[in-house]
């Protein structure tokens, strides 16, 4: 797995630590709606990048936070936004999406020349936070 999968696969556990925590007795839903939730977080963390469907249910699962748990949204990490991309990518801001694609740009040209290059300082730089 890459370096940048790595990172990606990370933030997903933490969305689904965050769900485990959270949904059980969310009030706003039923419980069979936050079971739901809390299975497909387990299946797209058991299947990251095995499967060719991780990135649909990402996307699903992203969208169905922001519109039905509002509350949970800014705990979730942006980063998954840009990762999952499609309808997700509608959440992002233009200058989000303009570093984003930095980062990925120069994770891809420097990962070329090293495979230990890590997506997550490339991340930081480009954020501001080295």
């Amino acid at each position: 797995m890459t370096k940048r999968n790595e990172y990606y696969l990370q933030l997903c556990s933490e969305l689904h630590a965050l769900g485990a925590k959270i949904l059980p007795e969310h009030p706003a839903h039923s419980k069979d709606s936050n079971t739901e939730l809390l299975d497909k977080l387990a299946k797209l963390e058991a299947n990251f990048a095995k499967s060719d469907d991780y990135i649909n249910l990402g996307q699903d699962i992203i969208t169905h936070i922001i519109s039905h748990y509002p509350d949970i949204t800014p705990h979730m990490h942006r980063d998954l936004l840009w990762f999952f991309g499609g309808d997700c990518l509608h959440y992002l801001g233009d200058d989000e999406l303009e570093r984003y694609q930095n980062i990925e740009e120069l994770y891809y040209e420097q990962s070329a020349e090293d495979s230990n290059t890590s997506y997550r300082n490339i991340r930081a730089q480009q954020f501001g936070m080295h």
